[in-house]
């Protein structure tokens, strides 16, 4: 469907003014489901005011994905995820509303994360053999699939609980270095801890996969809904199982150091819109 013009996209413009103004005017602490800290810069989160709460709810989406929209005050807020490949600059989401549609614009600025170097012991996990190539590939198909779910949820919580106490030993963004071979940024949050450390549900969800990967070992997914997940990575066990509902500060698995880990750890990725973003912008700062 493509752009509205004239009165249609005046309304529009003048809805989302309206929302802005609203959004500026409140406070994160005054909602009862509370949202992430916003960060628009590469693999941060953009908070996008997309009409006022007295209008019907809009359907959003940016390149394609379903966004996830939640009642803030007095406005709709998209909360998009931001890749860690996203450009500076002008970036937008589509916002449809009573059969029109638009775009509305929000800017991203840089950030430069650090550059991470980590040993793995056993080199297969930095240059695979061969002969598990095929299971990398239809592994990371399946990982990408169930990264791309979306549940509709009336309330999503993003007030998160960290899923395990520990020294926060890798963060999120860094460029990673195995072995000496540069690779992927590091996608996630990386907890210090023993094997065998119960991991927590960080809030309300359905436990959406679990699985024994080559690179992230025993995993696990947690559908927060609205397209917002939890992976859990590099552990010893699942206690939870697929389908099962969990509530916040729920114990779900233990922890380990299975697939391509350094030492024993946990491996924590929030995913938002298909897109892995910074766990910690969903965790209380402490003041």
């Amino acid at each position: 469907m493509g752009a509205v013009s004239g009165p249609a996209r005046t309304l529009g413009i003048a809805l989302v003014c309206a929302a802005l103004a609203a959004f500026t005017c409140a406070t994160f602490a005054a909602t009862s489901n509370p949202l992430p800290r916003e960060s628009r810069v590469p693999g941060g989160v953009a908070l996008v005011p997309v009409g006022v709460a007295t209008e019907p709810k809009p359907v959003v989406s940016r390149d394609g994905t379903s966004v996830w929209v939640a009642k803030h005050a007095d406005a709709w807020i998209a909360v998009v995820g931001l890749p860690l490949s996203a450009a500076p600059g002008e970036h937008s989401v589509t916002v449809t509303r009573n059969g029109a549609t638009q775009a509305v614009p929000f800017t991203v600025k840089d950030k430069r994360y650090p550059v991470q170097h980590v040993t793995i012991k056993d080199n297969a996990m930095v240059e695979p053999p061969a002969e598990v190539i095929a299971r990398i590939e239809a592994e990371s198909a399946h990982l990408k699939t169930v990264r791309s779910t979306w549940r509709e949820e009336a309330s999503t919580n993003a007030a998160f609980v960290l899923p395990a106490k520990g020294r926060l030993s890798g963060r999120f963004g860094g460029s990673r270095v195995l072995n000496g071979k540069p690779r992927a940024p590091h996608a996630g949050l990386d907890v210090a801890i023993g094997t065998g450390t119960p991991v927590v549900a960080p809030s309300d969800g359905v436990i959406l996969d679990v699985g024994d990967y080559y690179f992230c070992g025993k995993t696990m997914f947690i559908d927060h809904g609205n397209g917002l997940l939890s992976l859990f990575c590099h552990l010893s066990e699942h206690t939870a199982k697929v389908g099962d509902r969990v509530s916040k500060g729920q114990s779900v698995a233990r922890s380990g150091a299975t697939g391509r880990a350094s030492g024993p750890h946990l491996h924590w990725s929030v995913y938002l819109n298909g897109v892995s973003v910074e766990p910690e912008l969903f965790v209380a700062t402490k003041k």
